[in-house]
Formats: structure tokens, C-alpha cells, sequence
């Protein structure tokens, strides 16, 4: 009764449950078939330092296993930087697991990331590269990670035996590892190429946005 009776006390409450419950839960996306795989067994994971659920990290962890464990753990940040940079994207789905599921064409075994849709199972099968995989999403997801953006904001690659006729629409970011990073041409690229912040952070700030409006559409409802 004495929190229902300070009205201040209430708005501040409810406003920290839907903080933790957007951290918690992260974007608001379904998907038809989300990947999944165990977490390894001698792993720990403080989910209160993450920005984002359990099924999230474990989208990046499986992009980053089939689509660059074998590269040295600079070009494996860069190609999830891609996937984060698409998910903050308001063209590409507003969360880890919508980007690396997305197939664009509707048509069967042409997702954006092949590994998702080529017929074969998505579970690990390398019990130390796997772990390798959950180490990097973990440290990218962690809160107040400050690890940088490498690709300069792209939201294409492809590996340097390959030429794509995409890759001469748009501006070359930069090559790490085995691949070849891009962005757009035009005024897009001055936003894309300067991160404000890490993907962590980004969250963190569209989770208190969120709050902040929730309270601000409860203040104004009392005050009718």
C-alpha cells in the first residue's frame, strides 16, 4: 500500500521492470525456425550483464561458427559486426536471430546466410570452436564491452575467393581476415561509417528510450 500510495515510487518501479524485462527479452521478433544448440557445459554466462536473451547470443555464437570459425578472432568480430549492424538497421528485422534467419527472396536456400537454409543441420558438431563461438558472442553482447566496430558500419561481406556483382554497387570498408566488407554509397555512408557506440550500448539506450516513454505515457494518464 505505500508504494501504491507515492505515485512517484510507482512510475520509477514500473519503469525499471520494463527496462529489465526489454534487456531480458531483447526485440520483439518472431521467427518461423530459430536456430538453437546447447550452451557448452563448462560455460558460464552472467545474464545480467547481457543486453540481450539467451536465444540472441546464441544466433550470433551459430553465425560466427559457420560463417567464420576459421578465421583469427579479428575477422570473426568483423562478420558479427555485420549481423549486429543489420540488426539496428531499420531496413534489416530488429534483432540477431530475424537477421540471421532472413531469407528476402522467400525462395528455398537463399537466405542472407547460407548456413541457415542449405539442408544440412546447424548444430555444432566441433565441441572447442563451438565454445570459441559462445566466448565471442558473449563478449560482444556483455555490457560496456567497448569493442569496436572494425568494418566502418558495413552490412555486406563475402570472402575474398569470390567476386559478387553486388560488391561494385556499393564502397569497400575494409578486408579482414578472408573477407571483403562493404557499405553503402551515398549519404548513408557517413552515418554507417561512424558507430555511435558498440551494439551492447545501443541496446541498452533503446531499452531506457523505451522505459522512459512507457513512464512518460503513465505520468500523462494520472495526470487525466
Amino acid at each position: 500500500m505505500r508504494l501504491l500510495s507515492n505515485p512517484y515510487h510507482l512510475l520509477t518501479g514500473l519503469a525499471a521492470l520494463l527496462l529489465a524485462v526489454l534487456v531480458l527479452t531483447g526485440p520483439r521478433t518472431a521467427w518461423a525456425d530459430v536456430p538453437s544448440a546447447a550452451l557448452p557445459s563448462d560455460l558460464r554466462v552472467d545474464w545480467t550483464r547481457m543486453v540481450v536473451s539467451k536465444q540472441e547470443l546464441l544466433c550470433l555464437a551459430l553465425n560466427d561458427y559457420w560463417e567464420a570459425r576459421g578465421q583469427d578472432v579479428r575477422a570473426r568480430v568483423a562478420v558479427a559486426q555485420v549481423v549486429l549492424n543489420r540488426a539496428r538497421d531499420p531496413r534489416y528485422p530488429d534483432s540477431i536471430c530475424g537477421v540471421v534467419t532472413e531469407n528476402r527472396s522467400a525462395r528455398p536456400r537463399l537466405c542472407q546466410f547460407s548456413w541457415y537454409c542449405d539442408g544440412r543441420s546447424d548444430t555444432p558438431t566441433e565441441t572447442e570452436a563451438w565454445r570459441q563461438s559462445v566466448l565471442l558472442a558473449k563478449s560482444l553482447l556483455t555490457r560496456n564491452n567497448a569493442i569496436s566496430d572494425l568494418t566502418g558500419g558495413a552490412l555486406w561481406y563475402h570472402n575474398r575467393n569470390v567476386d559478387p556483382d553486388w560488391s561494385g554497387r556499393l564502397e569497400f570498408a575494409a578486408r579482414v581476415g578472408d573477407h571483403y566488407f562493404y557499405r553503402e554509397t551515398g549519404p548513408r555512408v557517413l552515418q554507417a561509417g561512424t558507430p555511435p557506440q558498440t551494439f551492447a550500448d545501443w541496446t541498452d539506450e533503446q531499452a531506457r528510450s523505451q522505459s522512459d516513454q512507457a513512464t512518460d505515457q503513465l505520468a500523462r494518464s494520472n495526470d487525466r
